[in-house]
């Protein structure tokens, strides 16, 4: 990118671990769909973390309520 690093937080309002892999991830979908010959291709608001936090918080609420 021609872009460095600190134009991307202030531009995309990125956090700086965010900035500094925007560039390769990007890469990696751009194949990806030339790959699959994709027009488009969704992507998750959240990170795996944010899900695993949210399936293990589910999961104890689940054993409160059988408790």
């Amino acid at each position: 990118s021609n872009m460095g690093l600190a134009q991307r937080m202030t531009l995309y309002k990125l956090r700086e671990d965010r900035a500094d892999v925007i560039v390769p991830a990007l890469l990696i979908y751009m194949n990806v769909m030339r790959w699959a010959d994709a027009q488009e291709i969704f992507v998750p608001k959240i990170g795996l973390a944010d899900g695993l936090i949210q399936s293990l918080f589910e999961e104890l609420q689940a054993k409160k309520l059988q408790a």
